[in-house]
């Protein structure tokens, strides 16, 4: 859940916990703590006080009316009057009965509070049942006037309003205090809740940071919740993989960029020794006939060529590395370009008794390429092949066929092999199958990651497959477009 709800339920659970307390409190408090049954809300609330305040005198003076109508005398004596006064005692109440002028009964609750002269006289007007004459913290809830015997007799019920106010004012301090530590926990207990939550993620990510930030990239950043933290540690998560390949990537770059520099320096070395030790031979007159010479010559001619070969892809490769190589594409026939360069390069494999073939029943099939790039590609595969060729006469066959919307070539060579082992490095940068950098094998080991960008510079792919002993097939891809598409 997210912090935003979790948040929004915290503060509905802050109003609804308390709400929920109060009532179970009040309903725990009636059944166990008040034999009467009386509820706490009807003990503390202020507002129940006046209920119960309006019902007591009402049963109060039912009960005199009652009696009245039975027996009159009855209403003077002792042990009636305080029955009264039991009824009264939950209102802080008391009676006050007078005959004529005199007082014949006061409650002592009310003792010095009534100035019995202030008393209403008998049958005076005014509302006697509503009528509430507030003075000196008391009040006149009830005046009865009633002819017994010829005499004048009021009774009064006097509510002792101090003890009641106190009374509230303690039933509302009670309320409130109750109200406010149930609040106060309530928020405490819902705020720790989703407080602890968060710094648990917070502090989860923390460490996580720190541990980057010495370089620890292996530490794995767990997610702790399914909220914002927990998007944010899945974030940190991808960061840190990103990081961690992208450094294992520079640790790649670097360690080839070292083996760079030792094969370069270990294959421009070796034809420049050449070339050094046949000049020494020139200077020093070893060369004396002139096939001895124009043997010495060719010789520092080829090396030549060969450092120039090698700097060229050098060049190339960083260009492309770089995105710097720029390409012009353009529609071609894939298949008539396959049979151009089959012509171009069985010359060079007739030299060494080679074969080259186009094996493909297809019709014009249209691609958009750079032509002098794809021409790159064959001469680097096809060179390959060259290179590692086997003990038999060197058989190169290329295939082409469809394959949904792609079109893909297979060079295949009767050469060496590739082991298993070593298939999944051969588009590698500076990558060498002859780890003793023979000089028969003249190269820099850029031939096939060069031609691997630039088949993906085209949209296509570059793949092996190969057995040891039995030759080597190079694939490539490239898009197919329709026989008008790419034209203007």
């Amino acid at each position: 859940m997210s912090i935003k709800y979790r948040l929004i339920l915290s503060y509905i659970g802050m109003i609804v916990i308390p709400v929920i307390l109060i009532t179970l409190l009040n309903f725990t408090t009636s059944l166990f703590l008040f034999d009467d049954k009386e509820s706490s809300l009807e003990r503390f609330n202020p507002g129940m006080h006046f209920a119960t305040y309006t019902r007591k005198n009402s049963e109060v003076i039912r009960k005199i009316n009652l009696e009245l109508l039975d027996n009159q005398e009855k209403i003077m004596g002792d042990s009636f009057i305080k029955s009264l006064e039991e009824e009264l005692e939950e209102i802080y109440g008391g009676i006050i009965v007078r005959k004529d002028d005199e007082i014949l009964h006061a409650s002592e609750i009310i003792q010095g509070l009534v100035n019995f002269d202030d008393l209403p006289k008998f049958k005076e007007e005014y509302d006697r049942e509503k009528y509430i004459r507030f003075q000196d913290g008391y009040g006149i809830s009830y005046q009865g006037d009633y002819y017994i015997e010829g005499n004048k007799v009021s009774v009064f019920i006097i509510p002792n309003l101090s003890e009641t106010r106190k009374e509230i004012i303690r039933g509302a301090t009670t309320i409130t205090i109750t109200v406010i530590v149930i609040l106060i926990l309530t928020t405490l207990i819902l705020t720790y809740s989703i407080y602890k939550n968060i710094m648990k993620s917070i502090t989860k990510l923390r460490y996580a940071a720190n541990e980057m930030k010495d370089g620890n990239l292996d530490y794995k950043i767990e997610k702790h919740l399914n909220d914002e933290l927990g998007d944010l540690s899945t974030a940190f998560e991808e960061m840190r993989l990103k990081l961690n390949h992208s450094l294992e990537v520079q640790r790649k770059y670097e360690e080839n960029r070292k083996t760079l520099i030792s094969n370069i320096s270990h294959d421009l070395k070796t034809p420049i020794m050449s070339i050094k030790g046949h000049i020494e031979g020139i200077k020093d007159g070893i060369a004396k006939s002139p096939e001895k010479m124009d043997k010495y010559i060719n010789t520092i001619y080829q090396k030549s060529k060969d450092m120039e070969l090698l700097i060229d892809e050098l060049f190339l490769f960083s260009r492309l590395d770089l995105e710097k190589e720029e390409f012009k594409f353009q529609k071609i026939d894939i298949v008539e370009f396959l049979r151009f360069s089959i012509e171009d390069l069985s010359f060079d494999l007739e030299k060494i008794g080679g074969k080259i073939t186009l094996n493909t029943e297809e019709e014009p099939l249209y691609i958009e390429a750079d032509l002098q790039k794809l021409k790159r590609v064959i001469l680097n595969i096809v060179g390959n092949s060259i290179k590692y060729k086997g003990e038999e006469v060197l058989s190169i066959d290329i295939g082409i066929k469809k394959s949904e919307n792609e079109i893909i070539v297979g060079i295949k060579d009767n050469g060496k092999g590739i082991s298993q082992e070593n298939l999944a490095f051969i588009f590698d940068r500076f990558y060498r199958g002859d780890k003793s950098r023979n000089t028969l094998v003249f190269g820099s080991g850029l031939g096939l990651a060069i031609s691997k960008q630039i088949i993906e510079k085209h949209g296509g792919r570059l793949w092996a497959e190969s057995q040891v002993d039995r030759g080597t097939t190079i694939f490539f891809s490239l898009r197919e477009i329709g026989g008008n598409e790419g034209q203007s």
